[in-house]
């Protein structure tokens, strides 16, 4: 059961346009040092003010991803469904908590892996019958933890190393979407694509800086359970090429998922 980078693009759990110069004000956020207080670099969806970007995200904020009351009360999720990656159908049973603890197990006859990050190590446990769990090697680590983040990297905007810019307003998939540009310095690039109507996630372009390489998430089927958005289809695809379709049955908004659930068994 060989899965490798591909299987870790379901952590993401989603033509041309009028050009714009990312130039212009209102592109970018104010990230003047007399007002990013360390409270504002730690909040996850700070009000905004103005400007285009400003706008869009508070709108992202608000309507997309249910409101600032709404999220302070979101700790974690739980959800499970189906995997069809090339090799075949897996189910798929994930835990989430915030701010990037994840676990993520895959079952096919009498074969389970384990994928975890618990805040410091990432780890996983090979499907054979008695293998030990043993920690990713540095490649593997770092693909794994970029996609650990709960939700997208449009939250928390003035944390430190990262730079948000809005780039366009483009057709997606048969969506009018804003695209807005995410760079970390981990060394990777994304590329967010948000419905202008729903302020929904349509599309994610991941790429890594260091690599070349690329990854892309398509998301569609939304519902909500506690007021967060969540999408039931999730298409992911590599360098153009598709690798794997998550179909959700479930998904429950803090259902007890505690911190040593993630931890590495000794």
């Amino acid at each position: 059961m060989q899965f490798g980078k591909s299987s870790l693009i379901i952590l993401f759990l989603f033509a041309t346009g009028i050009q714009t110069m990312v130039g212009e004000p209102g592109n970018r956020l104010d990230r003047s040092k007399e007002s990013l207080t360390p409270a504002l670099r730690q909040t996850a969806m700070p009000e905004l003010g103005k400007g285009r970007l400003a706008r869009i995200l508070n709108r992202h904020y608000e309507d997309g991803l249910g409101g600032r009351e709404n999220w302070a009360e979101i700790s974690s999720l739980k959800a499970s469904g189906t995997l069809k990656l090339e090799s075949g159908e897996f189910i798929l049973t994930a835990l989430q908590k915030k701010p990037n603890l994840v676990k993520m197990t895959l079952r096919r006859n009498q074969q389970n892996v384990v994928m975890a990050f618990d805040g410091t190590n990432a780890w996983h446990r090979p499907p054979e019958r008695g293998a030990k769990p043993v920690l990713m090697n540095e490649e593997e680590a770092r693909r794994f933890i970029h996609s650990a983040r709960f939700r997208s990297y449009l939250l928390h905007p003035f944390a430190d190393g990262k730079e948000l810019l809005y780039i366009d307003t483009v057709p997606v998939e048969g969506n009018i979407c804003h695209q807005i540009r995410a760079t970390l310095e981990t060394g990777y690039q994304l590329d967010y694509f948000i419905d202008i109507r729903s302020f929904l996630e349509v599309k994610v372009e991941n790429t890594d800086l260091l690599t070349g390489s690329t990854n892309s998430v398509l998301y569609s089927d939304y519902i909500r359970e506690g007021g967060l958005p969540i999408a039931r289809k999730v298409e992911g695809y590599e360098d153009g090429k598709w690798v794997s379709t998550l179909t959700l049955d479930e998904a429950r908004v803090n259902a007890g998922v505690i911190p040593w659930m993630f931890e590495m068994p000794q």
